[in-house]
């Protein structure tokens, strides 16, 4: 699927950079050139929009979305849950917020380009956002991470990797909150699908693990997730 998604996305932003070039070529002659290299170049700005839409979307539904931002390369955003309460629904919709950005850039671009005295230049931020639209729409696990159509159907269907994050998140809500983590529910720790070891909901869990054993005493338990949840930073964070 990842790859079949990078095809994809490639192709439908070549198109849009064609056409995009077109009208600039119209508009500007040579200096289309100069468009062009924009659009290229543009990709780190469309991906900065992408996470701001996390956040955005994140402040809405009460969790907190700190982005991770690459200049090249994949960027992500760290969620914090303010609350423990449906939290199923404020991941969906947060998890949703970049692609919804990066679809609202280039309508809104080819709108105001169309039908105003906007200069027609802007359209160079178009490609890069279907780009990062299409790209985010399949629900695809690349090397870099989880895209957010995977995160949005994993969710949709309470997936294991669903059930997992969902634990995490209402735990670290709770400890945040001011309910030490000694008396949070075993199950939501321990009554809990295998997943990937490489999945980040995978490594908090083993980090809370530990933090769990920590508090309530038990050391050889705790020192044993704590070299687990080391050992998984090393390798995958």
């Amino acid at each position: 699927m990842k790859y079949f998604a990078a095809v994809i996305s490639a192709i439908f932003a070549v198109v849009f950079a064609v056409l995009c070039g077109f009208v600039a070529w119209r508009e500007y002659g040579l200096w289309v050139i100069a468009v062009s290299a924009a659009m290229v170049l543009s990709l780190p700005l469309s991906s900065l929009l992408h996470e701001l839409g996390h956040i955005l979307f994140g402040a809405i539904c009460k969790i907190k979305a700190v982005p991770k931002f690459r200049l090249f390369g994949s960027s992500c955003c760290k969620l914090i849950p303010k609350t423990d309460k449906k939290l199923r629904v404020r991941l969906f919709f947060t998890a949703l917020g970049g692609v919804l950005v990066n679809l609202a850039v280039p309508v809104v671009i080819i709108f105001i380009v169309r039908y105003t005295a906007a200069p027609a230049w802007l359209i160079f931020l178009v490609p890069s956002n279907v780009y990062l639209l299409i790209l985010n729409i399949f629900p695809a696990w690349f090397d870099s991470g989880k895209t957010d159509g995977l995160v949005c159907n994993d969710l949709l269907n309470n997936t294991d990797n669903a059930k997992v994050l969902l634990a995490v998140l209402t735990v670290q809500a709770q400890v945040l909150n001011g309910k030490p983590i000694e008396e949070v529910e075993e199950k939501l720790l321990f009554d809990l699908p295998q997943i990937r070891e490489d999945d980040p909901a995978f490594i908090s869990l083993s980090e809370l693990r530990y933090e769990y054993f920590k508090a309530k005493g038990e050391e050889e338990k705790a020192e044993l997730w704590k070299n687990r949840f080391e050992e998984l930073k090393k390798e995958y964070a």
